[in-house]
């Protein structure tokens, strides 16, 4: 996806969630610090995903286990529940929320981290961003600027999709995703949980009528 075609997505949904663009591209430019010294790891991404199918894993439980030799991709806080089945992702897409410790020892066996700047995370960026190790590239939800990607998306499971996607994965399957009665982390608010749920199912849809890559849900 493209910053033009993102752009009317972002602005409807800063309007209807009352996110400051203006501290999601403060983040943005903190997050280029911290990786200014980092090669891009554009060209390792496209080596992991390209031509191959693969499986974004959201953060609702699910009981196949038998994924072959597909790209996994962990979104956000399924790096934990993968850890707790022994599955260690080859990617991982996170805004640094939920355990961020078992998404940095994910990353440190080996995961590459595609980390995600907004304006509520900036704290977060400054203390886990040093902790993660290479490979690991930067995103932002807002305009993409030098060493911070925008692949489309706006929930760490869509920006997945859309980065499979951007990537050239053949197929994408999604696992443990519930976007009915999403998890909420301690101290959430469950009624912002199920509205950022509602723009990840429709920005997934989209993806899904616009780019020509299949993808599927969960099946037992």
């Amino acid at each position: 996806m493209q910053w033009n075609e993102w752009k009317p997505w972002y602005e409807r949904i800063t309007a209807d969630l009352g996110i400051n663009p203006a501290r999601d591209m403060e983040s943005a430019k903190l997050l280029a610090v911290f990786l200014a010294s980092r090669s891009s790891g554009t060209d390792e991404l496209e080596a992991l995903i390209r031509g191959k199918d693969a499986i974004v894993f959201g953060p609702a439980p699910f009981t196949n286990h038998d994924f072959g030799d597909s790209v996994k991709i962990s979104a956000g806080s399924s790096a934990e529940s993968l850890a707790g089945k022994g599955i260690i992702p080859d990617i991982l897409v996170t805004d640094l929320d939920g355990d961020v410790s078992a998404q940095a020892e994910a990353n440190r066996k080996g995961a590459f981290a595609v980390i995600h700047a907004h304006g509520d995370n900036m704290n977060e960026v400054r203390e886990w961003v040093p902790k993660f190790i290479a490979p690991v590239i930067g995103t932002t939800q807002a305009k993409p600027i030098k060493g911070i990607h925008n692949f489309g998306g706006f929930t760490d499971g869509d920006r997945a999709v859309f980065l499979a996607i951007h990537f050239g994965a053949q197929r994408i399957h999604l696992v443990g995703f519930d976007f009915v009665n999403p998890s909420v982390k301690p101290g959430g608010n469950p009624s912002l949980k199920k509205v950022k749920m509602g723009y990840a199912r429709q920005l997934i849809e989209f993806a899904s009528r616009t780019y020509g890559t299949e993808i599927l849900p969960e099946t037992d």
